[in-house]
């Protein structure tokens, strides 16, 4: 018996989800009718019937029948509700209480979270991010607290459309917070259609987009207080800088490429092809003065290596030469002012 009496005082610390299950209440109704309920004997196949009786004990519907431990008798429902009731609703009271006096009590420790720990064995001003969801995580974080400014530089072209569409969400959400958002690109991305589609987004919010023909690593600026940098080696990897002195330089850099930058067209097609053709064309030719590898300069202005080949031919085409190291050899020694670039034509600037 004591298994079933003892669960009277929990069911008022703790109040049921369903106030009577199926079983609890045909066997009220069998001692409202019976004037008493007998309790079955102990044992697995009366389980169920002992559950019940449980229950109704526990909210009052029930009691011990004086001097006969196996038999219960009902009492009043409306003194069970009103016993209950008062019970439950003290309960609530306090539960409110408790509710509001949480929010005060981890108000402080709001900014802290937005804010994720340094390891010990980092420096106070950068950190680096391992894979892509520890990236993206902290970059969340910074990105919902930018009130002011965010700068983002997108080296390689045109990117996956499922980025884009992240991106464009995050942007978004700046944007419509009342922040200024500049984004540069390298020439070739005016050429890849959804990075249009995304472009057209961003500018209807406010957001500014411009392209360069060579540009430096990826780059993201939050507000000038916090930057994202690749990690140099490791792809896939982030840097995340906090130092006030290298995010103002970051931001310097980045605002320097954007002085020289071209406003990114929009519509169904992109414009100043010719153009765009004959700059990157310009950039491919300065970065092999500068020593880069084919390779490499694919990279640096967002040209497939197939792409980047067919400018190459022409330009070795134009200076009479079979080989890379002889077209690097005559460039360098001649100036990048003697390099014949043609207005226009000329291979694609597809990234893909």
């Amino acid at each position: 018996m004591g298994d079933v009496h003892e669960t009277q005082s929990a069911e008022l610390a703790q109040p049921p989800l369903a106030v009577l299950g199926t079983a609890a209440k045909n066997a009220y109704r069998e001692a409202l009718r019976n004037g008493v309920l007998a309790l079955p004997p102990t044992g697995a196949e009366h389980d169920a019937q002992r559950a019940a009786a449980g229950e109704l004990l526990g909210l009052g519907l029930l009691l011990p029948a004086p001097g006969r431990p196996d038999e219960l008798l009902p009492v009043d429902p409306r003194i069970a509700e009103a016993r209950l009731g008062s019970a439950w609703r003290a309960r609530a009271l306090e539960l409110l209480d408790r509710a509001s006096d949480l929010g005060d009590e981890l108000a402080p420790f709001i900014e802290e979270y937005r804010e994720p720990a340094l390891p010990a064995e980092e420096s106070p001003g950068s950190e680096r991010l391992s894979g892509s969801a520890t990236v993206n995580w902290h970059l969340d974080q910074a990105l919902s607290s930018c009130r002011e400014e965010l700068l983002t530089a997108q080296p390689g072209g045109g990117r996956p459309v499922e980025f884009l569409q992240e991106a464009l969400d995050r942007d978004h959400a700046v944007l419509r917070r009342g922040a200024a958002m500049r984004t540069l690109y390298l020439h070739s991305a005016r050429f890849d259609g959804p990075t249009r589609e995304y472009v057209e987004g961003v500018r209807a919010l406010g957001g500014q987009v411009r392209t360069l023909a060579d540009l430096f690593e990826r780059l993201i600026v939050v507000d000038r207080r916090i930057a994202f940098v690749p990690a140099p080696d490791h792809d896939g990897d982030a840097i995340v800088v906090r130092d006030p002195a290298v995010v103002h330089y970051l931001a310097d850099v980045f605002d320097r490429s954007w002085q020289r930058a071209s406003e990114f067209p929009t519509g169904q097609e992109p414009a100043a092809a010719p153009y765009i053709a004959d700059e990157t064309r310009r950039a491919i030719v300065q970065l092999l003065i500068e020593g880069e590898s084919e390779a490499s300069i694919a990279r640096r202005v967002g040209l497939s290596k197939r792409s980047c080949a067919a400018h190459i031919a022409k330009l070795k085409q134009n200076l009479g030469v079979q080989t890379l190291f002889q077209l690097g050899y005559r460039v360098a020694a001649t100036g990048l002012s003697s390099v014949d670039i043609p207005a226009g034509g000329g291979p694609d600037t597809s990234s893909e």
